[in-house]
């Protein structure tokens, strides 16, 4: 009998170290992102900045997940992919080809997070249809990524516009 209750209490302190051990890992820091999750997330910026600046609507929404959402300076909301291209096709009104901007992303800051990845950027919009090029706007991007069957894509975008000089 006593080497029963043995038995048990052994059971039951495995039991117990096997849910403590479980709960652990549940805390545990998000996967490390690799070199080519850098390079595929960096290539999400230059999809989308090529896509707006040479008026090609399914490069620029090529970078988003189906169910992603865009917040503009103001709080304006663009969500899932029927809004994305239709604001593309409103914004573009039919045209395609250079627009004569260069948007310019810079001092990338890329992390894993238990559902992907967030990251910034700093942006610069050029107008180089003046010479020397005009600066027209500044400011950052803030974004949540996930994997898809596709690839890496951005989930939600949130732009911040720096403030105009005074």
């Amino acid at each position: 009998m006593r080497s029963m209750r043995m038995l048990f209490a052994v059971v039951a302190m495995l039991a117990l170290a096997g849910g403590w051990a479980s709960a652990q890992q549940g805390s545990a820091a998000p996967p490390a992102l690799t070199g080519q999750d850098y390079e595929e997330i960096k290539a999400l910026y230059a999809r989308y900045n090529q896509g707006s600046d040479f008026q090609d609507a399914e490069l620029f929404v090529s970078a988003f997940a189906d169910d992603a959402v865009m917040i503009r300076p103001g709080g304006d909301k663009i969500e899932g992919m029927a809004a994305l291209r239709a604001e593309r096709a409103e914004r573009y009104q039919g045209q395609t080809g250079d627009n004569g901007r260069r948007h310019m992303n810079a001092s990338h800051v890329i992390t894993a997070t238990p559902s992907g990845a967030k990251g910034r950027a700093y942006y610069v919009l050029l107008d180089v249809t003046t010479r020397p090029p005009t600066m027209t706007a500044s400011g950052y991007y803030e974004d949540e990524f996930v994997r898809t069957r596709q690839g890496w894509k951005i989930k939600r975008r949130v732009l911040h516009s720096d403030p105009a000089t005074p």
